[in-house]
């Protein structure tokens, strides 16, 4: 006798009310999850995955609704009333969502918002509930747990604040948990630790997991069913092994084939209707070998004081005894990197969230000042300017940062256009207005962005064209030195795939340098000539892309390469 299903959910339709009247997001979408069951469901931007998740367990925006269908869990009828999603949501069900700092309160430390879920949830009690967050936060991967209790979102990188939330959705100990993204931002090591975890709970304590995710290879790594999503419906189905290598939908063949990995070239993963604009006519710049380095770093270390005192400060101090206050009080960040970087070559830094890869880069960019070290730009020691005066500088313009979350650093009041000019008016203010348009306009081509698009507000833009814009304000000023600190981690793959080809361009013909900071191995394959892995704020080996991918010497880079989801071999085949 087939055991019924934990949650059963059928012809599922949601719909969205927006200016000019209502939008379809999801349209008639039905499946099934066992317990103990990985289920993905696949999907670009705009396809329906995330409205669906949502719609679940009644969490949609004031603007949306459910038009018909029906959702079971345990048997129970969810949209029955909402003191039956009430008691469901949370214990029963519980979500992780795709902006972990978002999620997260910003005024709480770590300790007391996981100490308040596992209350809520009534499965730790006042005084066992300190212990309990400890333990979830190393369950987790989260180095200095003890330190991370006492901190607030701010003070952590973007894939420890998702880590945090993953504990926080673990605490009341769920039977089906909805992860929307919940590695985007994470480097592989700690993004397979998480999914190992989930995958072992779900072996060991029967926990149903619903993948929302644009990631072919991290579903076909960890679950046995896979739907496709587009445009609001489900367009293919089955086991995830015969989705990937026999797919019969244009739509998923597509996805497939825009995944990076080993061997394929970066023209190869652009959709076949899609090219990479022409740039402005221009040699392809040539390196010269014996030319000094653009840039040169040498010592560079950062140390962070921390804060004394927080709401657990007494319950660490037993713990760790009494010298706990004095033997942490400073955080090393990053210690003694070095490097060198020639005009027009590309630098990849890899390594784990927390491990220094974007201090780093902040530090060169003189967006940060350093603890010690040197930081010497196109002969000049750029490291001995304050941060604060290098930014009013005349040489401010020729390094530029592409930051992680394009919608973040992008000012909401200003349209596209004039968060491309804001810079090239700091840099250049004596330009006409017309100059200044033409070098907006040319920004935007470079970058890839339609400039019929230049009008509009970061909130009427794609993830895509939001991390366009990025690029471009970069660009505008014309720099020597382009630092893109995860420039495409969340983007869908059709739509990085536009980007990094658009990059790689842009070095071929105008000779940029690049720094790019990415937790993904696939990326700093395809884009760079070296690369850096940083662990704990330390060099631990560096060198040519080729020779430390192929035949790496730290165990540290071994178990990055080994932890790099990869699509089957025949999907690979098919797909080349």
């Amino acid at each position: 006798m087939t055991a019924r299903p934990l949650l059963e959910v059928e012809d599922l339709a949601i719909s969205f009310e927006v200016r000019g009247g209502r939008v379809k997001a999801v349209d008639g979408v039905s499946f099934m999850i066992q317990a103990g069951e990985t289920l993905a469901i696949v999907g670009e931007s705009g396809s329906g995955k995330s409205a669906t998740a949502y719609g679940l367990v009644g969490l949609l925006a004031r603007n949306g609704r459910v038009d018909r269908g029906r959702v079971r869990f345990e048997g129970r009828d969810l949209f029955a009333g909402r003191e039956v999603m009430r008691a469901v949501r949370g214990r029963g069900i519980a979500f992780i969502f795709q902006n972990p700092r978002a999620a997260l309160n910003p005024i709480c430390s770590v300790g007391d918002q996981l100490r308040d879920a596992l209350e809520a949830s009534g499965r730790a009690g006042r005084r066992q509930s300190a212990a309990r967050a400890l333990e979830l936060l190393e369950q987790v991967r989260i180095e200095r747990a003890c330190e991370r209790m006492r901190a607030y979102p701010h003070e952590l990188s973007g894939g420890m604040c998702q880590r945090v939330l993953i504990a926080m959705a673990l605490a009341a100990e769920p039977k089906l948990l909805i992860a929307d993204e919940p590695t985007t931002g994470l480097d592989v090591t700690t993004q397979k630790v998480i999914m190992d975890t989930l995958y072992e709970l779900g072996a060991t304590r029967g926990l149903a997991t619903l993948l929302i995710t644009h990631d072919v290879g991290l579903a076909a790594r960890y679950c046995r069913r896979m739907c496709v999503m587009n445009a609001g419906r489900i367009v293919e189905t089955g086991p995830t092994t015969h989705v990937i290598e026999q797919p019969n939908e244009p739509y998923t063949q597509r996805l497939i084939a825009a995944t990076p990995r080993l061997g394929r070239a970066l023209k190869v993963l652009l959709p076949p209707r899609d090219c990479v604009p022409e740039l402005p006519d221009a040699p392809t710049f040539q390196a010269s070998q014996d030319a000094a380095p653009l840039l040169s770093v040498a010592g560079l270390s950062k140390t962070f004081e921390r804060r004394s005192g927080s709401m657990l400060a007494h319950w660490w101090k037993r713990q760790e005894g009494p010298r706990a206050d004095q033997k942490d009080r400073a955080v090393h960040a990053v210690s003694n990197v070095s490097l060198t970087l020639a005009k027009g070559a590309r630098l990849g830094i890899v390594g784990e969230s927390g491990s220094g890869k974007t201090t780093t880069a902040r530090m060169i960019a003189r967006l940060l000042d350093q603890s010690s070290g040197t930081v010497t730009f196109d002969g000049i020691e750029i490291g001995a300017i304050p941060s604060a005066d290098f930014s009013r500088s005349t040489g401010r313009h020729r390094i530029q940062v592409v930051f992680q979350d394009p919608l973040g650093s992008l000012n909401p009041r200003f349209t596209a256009h004039k968060a491309i000019l804001n810079p090239l008016s700091r840099a250049e203010p004596s330009l006409s207005r017309e100059a200044q348009g033409q070098r907006v306009r040319e920004a935007a081509q470079q970058a890839g962005l339609d400039t019929a698009l230049l009008g509009r507000y970061p909130h009427q833009l794609s993830g895509g064209q939001q991390a366009r814009v990025g690029i471009a304000r970069g660009l505008v000023v014309k720099p020597d030195l382009l630092i893109l600190d995860e420039p495409t981690s969340s983007l869908d793959v059709s739509i990085q795939a536009l980007v990094l080809n658009q990059l790689d361009a842009l070095q071929r013909k105008l000779g940029l340098s690049y720094i790019l900071v990415s937790h993904d191995l696939n990326v700093i394959r395809l884009m760079c000539d070296e690369v850096l892995v940083m662990r704990s704020g330390k060099v631990v080996e560096a060198g040519a892309v080729a020779t430390v991918f192929g035949s790496p010497t730290h165990p540290y880079t071994r178990e990055l390469i080994e932890a790099v989801p990869h699509l089957p071999a025949r999907a690979v085949e098919r797909a080349t």
